[in-house]
């Protein structure tokens, strides 16, 4: 073990901009992913947002690599759909069913809801991360200033 190197430790403020006002920082790429130069823009797409947001996310190389993918298998299979026009086939004796291209879609799709929030790269998993965290959301406590009040007061004996 490397005893140079400073021990791992939760950074406050790990859901905003650091006080020195630097973004986040990003991972690399994953050795042997291999992406192609449109994967690789929606890799700086994810990355550049998540470090907009102020969200730490060097760890999530791996989750974002999976997101990168499905997002891009599922443009793919967008195109498909819109190139054949149609999302059902017909059998020769009258039975209507879901295309595979279609399958397809509907199932990368359903994946991306999934790794989406994992991510934060959703409004509420966002919300919910800079709750948890305790950053600000903007909205004021409405009760806030009554409770402490009644808390700051002494009981009465009478």
């Amino acid at each position: 073990m490397d005893r140079s190197k400073p021990p791992l430790s939760v950074v406050p403020g790990g859901a905003q901009i650091s006080p020195s006002g630097e973004l986040a920082k990003s991972p690399d790429v994953p050795p042997l992913a291999g992406l192609t130069s449109n994967e690789r823009r929606v890799w700086k797409y994810i990355c550049d947002s998540l470090a907009e947001a102020g969200l730490e996310h060097i760890t999530a190389g791996l989750p974002i690599m999976v997101i990168v993918r499905t997002y891009s298998d599922w443009l793919e299979a967008v195109r498909v759909c819109e190139e054949k026009k149609t999302r059902y086939q017909t059998s020769n004796n009258g039975w209507v069913s879901e295309a595979p291209w279609a399958a397809d879609e509907r199932r990368l799709k359903s994946e991306l809801g999934q790794w989406l929030p994992k991510a934060c790269l959703t409004i509420p998993s966002l919300s919910k991360v800079r709750k948890e965290s305790g950053v600000e959301s903007g909205q004021d406590d409405l009760f806030g200033a009554m409770a402490g009040h009644g808390r700051d007061r002494p009981a009465s004996n009478g």
